[in-house]
């Protein structure tokens, strides 16, 4: 069972990197092929030398496992920065040292020593050094990455594609747990228990099977999210942080539009557009454009609408408004036309206006 698993996670990874940059080539298409690549990598090198006796005839091969063990979650920390909005830059290369160097160690190490096997590297004092490292690089990523998500969980819980990352943080910390087991089993079962031993032997099975079925379960996941959120393969950020706004002051405007929003009511002119907003604030059109999308992820007309529909349910529940209808609330809130009025309420707040007011009076 676990070899079939071994082989389908290898092909499957390899079908999947090389189909991402044929959908769109971007930076962070790339990045996530590669993922998929090394992915693809380590579970052949894990499966040859699991179930094929490579260990043997090549065990300099058993430090390639340990080295994409340090590659892949620096990938997908680089790939998460990336898609949240946080950008990548050349500070961010750092980040690549790590695998790179230790790399170069294990590789050369393997190497240079003649009488390298497996017999005298696996539960070696310096293997277990070398998964403590991994085990430590990991975690160092899995709580990088984790303060990433959180610092946009608010943003998380409105825009459901944004499970994408927090999910991909997910496999980071799978990652880690995975390493902390093999870890555990180096220390603990294979100092105490012999070769042959069905203890020892059962518990190595348990530990293959986590590694696999979770490497799969990964594959299933991303998969799912390839098909329900297409974006994803855009190449863009899925969220853009303000860090990276072409307009580096534009928390400035923010701050005076929310000024406008409450102390002048700005949005309930029925006659604003996007232009005579910019005038107000003293800027361009297009600068405001790229302020409300940079900083707050939505255009003008949908920053404006969200405004209109918290006026208009504030109107519906009031009990001084209660004998309005629905058409002078639709202007009383911004609106030129009650059918766009209509479809903006249900839109945003899954009722219509009469269902809302209906459902607010029972609940009151």
């Amino acid at each position: 069972m676990a070899v079939i698993f071994f082989i389908w996670g290898c092909v499957q990874s390899l079908i999947v990197g090389i189909f991402i940059p044929i959908v769109k080539k971007a930076r962070n298409n790339y990045i996530l092929s590669l993922i998929f690549f090394v992915t693809s990598l380590n579970i052949l090198f894990q499966y040859l030398l699991r179930y094929q006796d490579w260990k043997i005839e090549f065990p300099r091969l058993l430090v390639i496992p340990d080295f994409l063990d340090l590659l892949l979650p620096t990938l997908l920390f680089l790939y998460i920065k990336a898609v949240v909005g946080g950008g990548i830059d050349k500070k961010d290369q750092k980040y690549l040292y790590v695998p790179i160097i230790a790399g170069t160690i294990l590789v050369l190490s393997a190497f240079i020593r003649s009488d390298f096997s497996f017999y005298n590297y696996v539960g070696s004092l310096y293997h277990k050094v070398v998964l403590t490292t991994i085990l430590i690089w990991k975690l160092f990523l899995f709580l990088k990455g984790w303060n990433i998500i959180q610092g946009q969980k608010d943003i998380i819980k409105k825009k459901a594609i944004l499970w994408w990352p927090r999910m991909l943080t997910y496999f980071l910390g799978v990652l880690t747990y995975i390493t902390f087991l093999n870890l555990c089993y180096f220390l603990l079962i294979v100092p105490n228990f012999d070769l042959d031993s069905p203890v020892r032997n059962t518990i190595q099975k348990l530990v293959e099977l986590n590694y696999i079925i979770f490497t799969c379960s990964i594959i299933f996941i991303t998969i799912y999210f390839f098909f329900k959120y297409p974006k994803i393969l855009s190449g863009l950020p899925i969220f853009k942080s303000k860090n990276t706004s072409k307009v580096p002051d534009g928390q400035v405007y923010i701050d005076k539009l929310n000024k406008l929003i409450i102390e002048d009511k700005i949005h309930l002119d029925t006659e604003l557009n996007e232009q005579k907003l910019a005038d107000t604030l003293e800027v361009q059109s297009y600068i405001l454009s790229i302020v409300l999308n940079d900083y707050l992820g939505k255009s003008f007309s949908s920053y404006i609408n969200e405004k209109r529909i918290e006026e208009a349910k504030r109107l519906l529940e009031s009990e001084e408004h209660k004998d309005l209808t629905i058409f002078a609330i639709a202007v009383d809130s911004g609106f030129r036309s009650e059918s766009v009025f209509y479809v903006n309420f249900k839109k945003l707040t899954g009722l219509t206006p009469k269902q809302y007011k209906k459902k607010y009076s029972e609940t009151s």
